[in-house]
Parts: structure tokens; sequence; C-alpha cells
């Protein structure tokens, strides 16, 4: 793959009473060392603030790093709970993540990461996530 790249993140998170669906599409930066792999890009949120996402892969497992109005790293290991803060500035909260699925695909012009995962906010359970982030060359 090249250096410039498309991310395609689809995430439903569904919670108790509805689903909510968003589709995150950037151009980021990608690199390799070895079987790790890292893509970096920015991300537009509500209210115009700007985060930087660092989404490193491996094989065995997943983190993302997340920094801007928001600081966080969550990791995606299968079957187990990671823990780590979501920082903002109204405050932090405790996030844990139980990770049902985390499924790595690469091809020669392409790579497909699918999560299944709990997400619990200050140990209550908040909402059972989908992503699948596609990432390709820049056309």
């Amino acid at each position: 793959m090249k250096k410039d790249v498309r991310v395609i993140i689809q995430n439903v998170q569904r919670y108790d009473d509805y689903t909510d669906k968003i589709v995150t599409n950037a151009i980021g930066n990608y690199s390799s060392f070895g079987s790790s792999h890292t893509i970096s890009y920015r991300e537009l949120c509500a209210g115009g603030h700007i985060v930087e996402n660092k989404l490193v892969i491996k094989p065995e497992n997943a983190n993302l790093y997340r920094t801007g109005s928001i600081f966080t790293k969550m990791s995606f290991l299968n079957g187990k709970l990671t823990e780590s803060d979501y920082i903002t500035t109204y405050g932090d909260i405790n996030i844990k993540v139980k990770t049902l699925l985390y499924q790595l695909k690469i091809y020669d012009d392409r790579i497909r990461v699918e999560l299944n995962y709990d997400l619990f906010l200050n140990d209550k359970f908040a909402s059972n996530n989908t992503l699948i982030i596609s990432i390709r060359d820049v056309a």
C-alpha cells in the first residue's frame, strides 16, 4: 500500500433504546513495520472539533489513540476486557472495552478490520458497537 490512504469507518452503536450509525471518510497516512500497520487520520467531530486518530493494527490486536478535543486509548483484543480513560474538557470518564470480535484481513491493496465490542462507561454498560474499518490506497 502507498503512504496516502482513504480510511472509511462504519460505526454502528446499539444502545438499549436506539441504534446510531456513523460513517467517517478521511484521507490518512499509512506505514508498516513488520506485522504492525499504522494509519493516522483526522476526524471532524460535533461542534467543529478536530480529533487526531492513530490506529495501530497487528494480527493479534488493535489500538486506537485519539488526541485533540479528547484524549483516549482504546485497545481491542479478542475476548479481553481493557480499560483506559476518556479525557475531555468536560471531565474524565473511565472506559472499558470488552472485545467480542477482532478480525483483520490484509490484501495487497487494502486492509479491512472488523470489530465488535461492548463499551462500558464508569462501570456501566453503554452500548454494543460494530466497527468496520476499510483502508485503501487513494485513487
